[in-house]
């Protein structure tokens, strides 16, 4: 049986920037703004990954799992978010954004995770390139069938679709938030999600177990295009 190897990403903390304090040492980043955070982070203050992490790895995590269903290899996606960060903190222009700059991180090692799931598809293995466990009892057959079925839908659209929803319908990020995160135009971001949401609620209104659960979404089913500004074609 063919497995993929499974990464083994050191803690965090221990892979805290080096580079000098400079202007920010003495600042108590717990207690910091987004804004001066995001400063430490890019100067390399020492201080600032543990306090990254606290502050953004609970969302990141939602946002993972929620992209890419759950299961065992999240933590290490959560990881490699954090990990790129660090990277590139010196690269954010905006301080005020490190939140979006962080979604965009997290949102672009779902999409890669995705590419691998497909090729591993193709391969003829599971998602994790394991036998999947079949074994035990659902606490909630229902809501399980639900989920399930949700995810088989999800997995016959696009990366940027799958993304898009995600934040949007189940995360329940601003359109403006999105854009920031994806890096797109307000109008070319309204675009995608209209065409992304009225494809997988559409299809999720078919389904006997999912209808049920589309009440609170009846805007998102309106035709593709309906929610862009008139008159922007920018991509």
């Amino acid at each position: 049986m063919i497995r993929t190897r499974r990464s083994t990403v050191p803690p965090l903390t221990a892979v805290a920037p080096s580079t000098q304090r400079g202007s920010v040492q003495a600042l108590p980043l717990s207690a910091t703004d987004d804004v001066a955070l995001a400063r430490a982070a890019a100067q390399g203050h020492p201080g600032a990954a543990p306090v990254v992490w606290q502050r953004f790895a609970p969302l990141v995590r939602r946002i993972l799992t929620r992209t890419l269903g759950p299961g065992d290899e999240v933590d290490d996606h959560v990881q490699d978010t954090f990990l790129r960060f660090f990277r590139v903190a010196k690269d954010l222009r905006d301080p005020s954004l490190l939140s979006s700059f962080i979604i965009g991180i997290a949102v672009r090692v779902a999409r890669a995770e995705l590419r691998r799931r497909r090729l591993r598809r193709w391969l003829q293995l599971s998602p994790s390139g394991e036998l999947p466990d079949v074994g035990g009892a659902q606490q909630d057959p229902q809501g399980r069938a639900a989920l399930t079925r949700l995810y088989d839908i999800l997995d016959k659209v696009d990366d940027r679709s799958r993304a898009l929803f995600v934040l949007r319908f189940i995360e329940g990020l601003e359109l403006t938030e999105i854009a920031d995160a994806l890096g797109c135009s307000l109008a070319t971001t309204k675009r995608h999600l209209a065409r992304a949401s009225h494809r997988i609620l559409t299809a999720a209104q078919r389904d006997p177990a999912l209808s049920a659960y589309l009440t609170k979404a009846p805007q998102a089913l309106d035709p593709p295009g309906s929610l862009a500004c008139g008159g922007e074609h920018d991509e």
